[in-house]
Formats: C-alpha cells, sequence, structure tokens
C-alpha cells in the first residue's frame, strides 16, 4: 500500500511501471472526453430523502451545466413536465498539477486535452420517491434518462461496501461489481472505503473505475472516502508510506471534479468533501473519516461531536485505514498514535461499525468487553464490528497475531473473528430498526462470512454468527494460485 514517491510521479521522466504514459498510444474509446456526457455518477451532498447530486463529465466544449429532473412514472412520457436545472462546471488540466512550489506535469497524462466537470443538486424532492434524470454534454447532446430513488425516512434498508478497486480495475473488477448489483438489487447506496485507484491523477485508471462500476452509480449513490493511493504525495517521503504525517500532499486533483460530496465547513478546506456524513434515514447515520488526509485530531473531534449529536439506531464510520488490522512488521508509530486517537472515540461513543480497506484481506473482527474469550461462532456482546476487505487483483495476507497483539494490549477487547486471502469480497448490509444482517461476497456471488447483529431497546448489542461464518477458510494454500498483478489491463 506504499504510495509511489515524488520522483516517480511528477518528473519529467516518470518509470512505465509506475505511471505509463499515454504519449504514443491511442487513448481507449471509454476515457476518451467527447460531446457528450460520461462519467455519470450520482452522490449525496445533502438530505438523501430529499435531495442527489450527479456529476459528469465532457470534453472542453460543453460550457454550461443543465440537467433535468422528472418525478418517474410508467407513463411513456414521463418527461413532458421535466424540471431544468442549471448546474456548475469547471474546467480541468490532465497533464499538470498545481504543486506547493508551482506546477508539475503529469506524465501519465501526457498528450490527454482538458475537459470539463459539471455537477447539480436536484433539490426540494419527496422521500422515498423515484425520480428520472439527464444531464446535458453540449446543445442538444443529453444522456439517456436514469432513475433514482430518495431515501425513506425510516425503514428497513441495503446498502453496499467495497474496499480499495485499486488494480486491475476494468479488467478484473468489473465482475466484482457486477455481481454485486445481482446479489443486492436492492441496495439504496454504495461505500467505497478509498483507493479507487492505483495512482491517484492517472486519468486512465479513473476512467477504468467508472466503466467498472456500471450504471451502479447512475441508479444509486456513490458514498466514497479517500485512501492512500487516491492522494499526491508532493514530499516524496519514504519514511512514512502511509501519509499519516505528511502535510505537504494533496488528494486527486480529480476527487472533487468528479464528486460532488458534502463540505465541513468547520474543518479545513484540505479536508472538504473526503470527510463528511450522511443522516441517510432516521435510523442509519453513516460517517467518513479520510485516514490518509491531514489533521486528525480535527476529524476526531469533530467526530466526537457529530456522534454526540446524532440520535440515529445505527452509526457506521468508514475510511481506507483499518488501524485495527496487522499484516507484519512494526506498527508504524503515527499509525499507532490514530488508533489511541480512534480508540478513545471508540471508548467514548456508540460505534456499530467501522468499514474499511487498504490491508487488500478478508478481516472481520469484534470490539467489546471480553470479546477474546467467547468461541467463534457463539452468541455474545460486542460493542463495534470491525470489517477488512478489497475488491482489487493485488492482494495481501492476514496476519492473526497482529489481533492477538491488540486483545492482548486492550485486556481481550479485539478479536479477529473470521478472514480470507487471495479472494476479492465485498459486503452486503441490511439494516432494520433492532437487526443488522451481514453478508460477506465473493465474486461468484457465495457467501463467505455471515453474522447479525441485534440491538435491545437500552443499546445493548449482541452477535449471532451465520452459517458461513464456519465454513474453510480461504487461504493462499486452499486457493487458486497467485501471481503479481503490476501489467493487468
Amino acid at each position: 500500500m506504499k504510495l509511489a514517491p515524488l520522483a516517480a510521479l511528477l518528473a519529467a521522466v516518470v518509470s512505465s511501471a509506475v505511471a505509463p504514459s499515454t504519449a504514443g498510444r491511442d487513448t481507449p474509446p471509454w476515457q476518451r472526453a467527447t460531446e457528450w456526457p460520461d462519467r455519470m455518477i450520482v452522490t449525496l451532498a445533502a438530505d438523501p430523502a430529499r435531495s442527489f447530486s450527479v456529476t459528469w463529465r465532457t470534453d472542453a466544449s460543453a460550457g454550461v451545466a443543465l440537467a433535468q429532473i422528472a418525478r418517474a412514472s410508467a407513463d411513456a412520457r414521463f418527461d413532458l413536465d421535466a424540471l431544468t436545472v442549471r448546474g456548475v462546471s469547471s474546467q480541468q488540466d490532465l497533464d499538470r498539477v498545481e504543486r506547493p512550489d508551482g506546477t508539475a506535469a503529469l506524465i501519465e497524462n501526457d498528450g490527454l486535452p482538458r475537459v470539463h466537470y459539471h455537477s447539480v443538486t436536484f433539490r426540494g424532492l419527496e422521500p422515498d420517491t423515484a425520480y428520472a434524470y439527464r444531464v446535458r454534454g453540449t446543445r442538444g447532446k443529453w444522456s439517456a434518462w436514469r432513475q433514482v430513488r430518495t431515501a425513506p425516512l425510516d425503514g428497513p434498508i441495503q446498502f453496499l461496501f467495497f474496499g480499495d478497486a485499486q488494480t486491475a480495475i476494468r479488467s478484473h473488477i468489473t465482475r466484482v461489481f457486477d455481481t454485486a448489483g445481482r446479489v443486492a438489487p436492492a441496495a439504496r447506496f454504495a461505500i467505497h472505503a478509498g483507493d479507487l485507484v492505483n495512482t491517484a491523477a492517472y486519468d486512465q485508471e479513473w476512467a477504468e473505475w467508472f466503466e467498472a462500476v456500471g450504471d451502479m452509480h447512475r441508479l444509486i449513490p456513490a458514498l466514497p472516502v479517500p485512501g492512500n493511493h487516491d492522494y499526491i504525495n508532493f514530499a516524496g517521503d519514504e519514511e512514512d508510506p502511509k501519509l499519516f504525517q505528511i502535510e505537504d500532499k494533496r488528494v486527486s486533483p480529480l476527487w472533487r471534479p468528479q464528486f460532488t460530496l458534502p463540505v465541513v465547513k468547520e474543518l479545513p478546506q484540505a479536508l472538504h468533501e473526503t470527510v463528511y456524513d450522511i443522516r441517510y434515514t432516521r435510523n442509519i447515520h453513516v460517517f467518513a473519516i479520510d485516514s490518509s488526509g491531514t489533521s486528525f485530531d480535527a476529524q476526531m473531534a469533530w467526530l466526537g461531536r457529530s456522534l454526540d449529536a446524532s440520535d440515529a439506531r445505527w452509526k457506521i464510520v468508514t475510511m481506507h485505514h483499518p488501524l485495527f488490522s496487522f499484516v507484519g512488521g512494526e506498527e508504524h508509530p503515527s499509525a499507532r498514535e490514530r488508533r489511541f486517537a480512534l480508540l478513545e472515540i471508540m471508548r467514548r461513543h456508540d460505534i456499530d461499525l467501522i468499514l474499511t480497506g487498504h490491508r487488500h484481506t478478508y478481516q472481520r473482527g469484534a470490539y467489546g468487553d471480553d470479546v477474546a474469550r467467547h468461541a467463534v461462532g457463539s452468541a455474545h456482546d460486542v460493542r463495534t464490528m470491525l470489517i477488512v476487505t478489497a475488491s482489487s487483483t493485488k492482494r495481501g495476507q492476514t496476519k492473526r497475531e497482529g489481533w492477538d497483539r491488540y486483545a492482548e494490549e486492550q485486556q481481550g477487547r479485539f478479536k479477529l473473528d473470521r478472514h480470507g486471502d487471495n479472494t476479492p469480497i465485498f459486503a452486503v448490509f441490511d439494516v432494520a430498526a433492532n437487526r443488522l444482517e451481514y453478508q460477506a461476497v465473493d465474486a461468484l456471488g457465495e457467501v463467505y462470512d455471515a453474522f447479525a447483529l441485534e440491538k435491545d431497546a437500552n443499546g445493548r448489542k449482541r452477535v449471532v454468527n451465520g452459517a458461513a461464518s464456519t465454513g474453510p477458510l480461504k487461504t493462499y494454500e486452499s486457493t487458486g494460485p497467485y501471481r503479481e498483478w503490476n501489467d493487468l489491463r
């Protein structure tokens, strides 16, 4: 999970193994911007029951952002009363990036022309209602009508969770997203826990990500948080590969143009649209933390205040770095510092789920009083469930001793209940008022892990493992051969 240093990202000559140049190669049609809208994505920037946002891209010829929305119906001409809404547009130079000491060339995007990004937020909508929308490129060049349902005020909902896509995104990870759409057709949104791409500013990888998710996020909102590979490290500091201490860094120049997300004004501008919260229904509140970003203490202070202010039944925190996982070696001092900061938040506040990526393995653990003493498969009290997963072809390996170390350090309050290697896995959550059901699913649609989390009127939580949690473990010995992922396209 090491970020390429500055010399590899921004110098005039870049190794093709790190950031391939586009010079002398044809831009694939699924990457090239035209007069027609592409890379359309629905996100949530305000009240999900009464609004949603759409962001899209065109070439530089389209200057005015226009979109239309209509209440969806079964009528052939549902669009006759469509409302036209003007959005905002911005231009983006792909072959260079602003850095603290000037402008640097992005050799991986060499030769790509300027593009325009557009966004609109539809407001004043009705809860739990289907709306059709479309967006415009240049004059007369409209997208197809697509359909989104606003959030209900209350009631059960389903949502998806994905860890890192990062590598071989279009060629290999597409099938993970395809399977998720078939397994969870009722999903209302999907969380992506960082490292959406491998090289933060590489436009072709972003094109692959949008190709891979396909129609998913034209139909349901995406809730992305950035990972370390979604950041550019201007300092090139090899001594801190997790970027925990580096201040001279910036989220991908394509992050904010591509995703219209809530802005927490009380946080530094560098964290705008990377740290946010979404109160999806009365019962479900999602908090997104930028564990690759700066000002972690300020993030934790905001998270604590936000958790205190929320009366949601289920509180979910997502970020890129697990901080409670381990793959060998010594724990980085700044990782330890952040882990203890988050531990303090967990002690003082009620967090039901922490959803993360980064480790390129599947791990499901628990935090609570004496959880380490309970046998796998037994029902027991718990405070927080911890999920680590990834879709990527870049795979890591679970190290149980890390969890054992944390359990000993915290007097038995941590436990690794289920893990799996060499297998891309995503998660499906079905959430009702007093019960949350979880499934970890592989690319074939087969359930690898499952549990139910029940919460009583006093907030006491009890986890009950499903049958899939006791099946054979996926390890490098029990699965097929693994090869390096670097050259996959």
